[in-house]
């Protein structure tokens, strides 16, 4: 184990970006400055798990932070995101996986957005790191004690919280889950109807996912209006100069279709003229042969 004093500043790694207003969830002490411990015993296979308790359920997990370091090596690793609603050892249900890399620093938090994935999680959930190699680098924990039902490891035997196997501290794991207070919170909660969605949102009913399309009427295409559940309203607009009253699509087709007969008739007049012209063109050349 590798015990030091750490400035942290912030390092991400991004798989997708969106804005969302954030609620940060965390067990763990640690600030830039203290002393933290990098966990150097784990194999492959063996993972790192934090609990968490979100103020609901339904919250879309957006990104989770941690720190990890204890050698400046490239590693493999899996995020698991697991129902943790039972409360025991082990989790329930397993919700998202995800492989990816890290490289380990002990001067830098590490950052997951996982926007796009849309996780949806329930009040009480666990976020777990799978090593595929051995440490280090590796998962830390903090110097100021411990909560003793939100730290696990994985082992051959299964869950034990990682105070029964003598680590002294919470995991530095942080989950970022949408904030219900915020105009964004409630984007891709689950849902049926419109009436399960926060206000400005609607249910997306084929997807099951609470979202909005605009925030004001700036964001409306044709001078649209947006209404109470972020939806757009088709505007008048001019019609591009082409309707012919009524207003809308039927007025744009009539005045379409009365330019389209005006232009009908005029070609008819103009071919009429031609005829007549060459009607009469023919009657003087006939005149001049029977002159001649």
């Amino acid at each position: 184990m590798t015990r030091s004093h750490l400035l942290i500043c912030a390092a991400v790694l991004t798989i997708s970006t969106r804005a969302h207003a954030e609620l940060e969830l965390k067990n763990d002490g640690f600030v830039s400055g203290s002393a933290a411990t990098f966990q150097n015993g784990f194999i492959a296979g063996e993972a790192g798990g934090s609990r968490f308790l979100a103020p609901s359920a339904g919250r879309q997990l957006l990104k989770v932070q941690l720190l990890f370091g204890g050698a400046a090596t490239m590693t493999n690793f899996t995020i698991k995101v697991f129902d943790d609603t039972a409360g025991t050892d082990a989790p329930g249900a397993e919700l998202f996986m995800a492989d990816f890399q890290l490289t380990g620093s002990d001067s830098a938090m590490q950052e997951l957005d996982l926007t796009s994935a849309n996780v949806l999680v329930p009040a009480q959930f666990r976020v777990a790191f799978v090593f595929q190699t051995p440490a280090p680098p590796s998962i830390a924990s903090d110097a100021d004690g411990i909560s003793a039902d939100k730290n696990f490891i994985l082992t051959a035997a299964g869950w034990k919280k990682s105070s029964a196997l003598g680590v002294p501290g919470d995991w530095v794991i942080r989950a970022f889950v949408s904030d219900a207070g915020s105009p964004d919170a409630g984007v891709n909660v689950f849902c049926d109807v419109n009436t399960e969605c926060p206000g400005g949102q609607y249910c997306d009913a084929p997807h099951h996912a609470c979202t909005y399309d605009c925030r004001s009427n700036s964001d409306c295409p044709n001078s649209g209006t947006c209404d109470s559940l972020g939806q757009c309203s088709p505007g008048s607009g001019d019609g591009g100069g082409c309707a012919a009253g009524g207003g809308g699509a039927t007025g744009a087709m009539l005045g379409f279709g009365g330019l389209l007969a005006i232009l009908l008739a005029r070609r008819a007049r103009r071919s009429e003229r031609s005829g007549r012209r060459v009607e009469q063109r023919a009657a003087i050349d006939g005149e001049i042969r029977r002159r001649r």
